[in-house]
Order: C-alpha cells, then sequence, then structure tokens
C-alpha cells in the first residue's frame, strides 16, 4: 500500500520505463540533426558584398569598350578590372547615355557658404578699419545691403565669429573704467592697505 502511494506521488517512478526527456539542445539535435541555429547581426551579412569605387581612368576604359569598340558589357568587365560586376558596368553606360558624363558626381549636400571670400575680406578690413567695433555692428553693416553685401539678406553673429576665428583676427574689449582708480589719493590708499595686511 505503501509502495503504491509512492508511484503514483512525485518522480520516483516513471511509466513509460525509459530515460527522462531532456528540453534544449538534446531535443533540436533529435529534430534537425545539426548545430542550433544562432541569431543576431553576425549571420545577416555573411556573402555581401562591399560595393567597389572605380576610378575615373577606369570609368572612361569602361565607356571606351563598350560604346567605341563593340564589347559586351559582360566582356568589358572581365577585361578592364578583375571581380567588375557587370551591374556596375551597365551604370557606367547608363550614366553616359543619359548625362553624358563619365567622372564620378562629387560628393554634395550641405549648406552653402553666406559670404563670398570677397565678401569675407571686406569684414576682415572692416575690423582692421575699427579695431572695437562690435560682432553687432558688424551684422548691421552686413544687412544694410550695400553694394559689397547686396546678395547676403541675413547673418548670424556665430557666424561673424566663426569668419574673424577663420581669418585669425581679434577685437579689442571695451569697458568702462573708474576715472579716479590711478590718481595720487587712491594709490595712497592701496599702499598703506598693503601695509596693514603685511
Amino acid at each position: 500500500m505503501e509502495q503504491d502511494r509512492l508511484v503514483g506521488r512525485g518522480n520516483l517512478h516513471r511509466r513509460g520505463g525509459g530515460a527522462p526527456r531532456q528540453r534544449g539542445g538534446q531535443r533540436q539535435k533529435e529534430r534537425g540533426g545539426g548545430a542550433p541555429q544562432q541569431r543576431g547581426g553576425l549571420q545577416r551579412n555573411v556573402g555581401r558584398r562591399q560595393r567597389t569605387i572605380i576610378s575615373n581612368e577606369v570609368r572612361a576604359i569602361i565607356v571606351d569598350h563598350v560604346v567605341n569598340r563593340g564589347f559586351t558589357m559582360a566582356e568589358a568587365a572581365r577585361l578592364v578590372q578583375p571581380n567588375l560586376q557587370r551591374s556596375a558596368v551597365s551604370s557606367i553606360i547608363r550614366t553616359f547615355r543619359q548625362e553624358n558624363r563619365i567622372n564620378r558626381r562629387q560628393p554634395g549636400g550641405g549648406r552653402p557658404c553666406v559670404l563670398t571670400d570677397q565678401q569675407e575680406l571686406a569684414v576682415v578690413e572692416m575690423v582692421r578699419a575699427k579695431n572695437d567695433i562690435r560682432p553687432s555692428e558688424i551684422k548691421q553693416a552686413i544687412e544694410n545691403g550695400n553694394d559689397t553685401f547686396a546678395n547676403v539678406p541675413s547673418i548670424s553673429l556665430p557666424t561673424i565669429a566663426r569668419l574673424l576665428k577663420k581669418h585669425q583676427v581679434s577685437m579689442k574689449q571695451i569697458y568702462l573704467v573708474p576715472f579716479e582708480r590711478n590718481n595720487v589719493r587712491v594709490k595712497q590708499l592701496r599702499s598703506e592697505y598693503i601695509q596693514v595686511q603685511h
């Protein structure tokens, strides 16, 4: 009776009679027969080709081979540069026929300069003529619209500061000085203060 009670309770005895089932990797081996699959970015980039940069000289040779000599794109890719894809040759030929351009397009983007080189030199000369000028006064002089800065509707103070730093131009800082700071009485008081402290 006690033995029957132990059979129905807990994991002391199993009805199947075999070894207990294991979870995890053992079950995966039984199903697929191989190692478990790995997740993440390591497996995804396998086999992806890196983009090759083709020089302008090679582009000119490819255009000459295809357009002038009558080679196919695959033949031109095989003759000109090893491991060059036919799709790259096709892109070069398409660019040549549509845009009449062989060279690579220069990287663009970015905000254009507010002032030209001539206008920057005019700002530098403005500061050299009046070294105590303030950046706000330079801004006002540029935005007033004289002949030199006719195409500049507005300019910011940080732009002016960068311009002056670029040309290594510094401005004087004007501040108020008490008129009686260096008279005889004040100098005597300073010397007496120093003697008392020591």
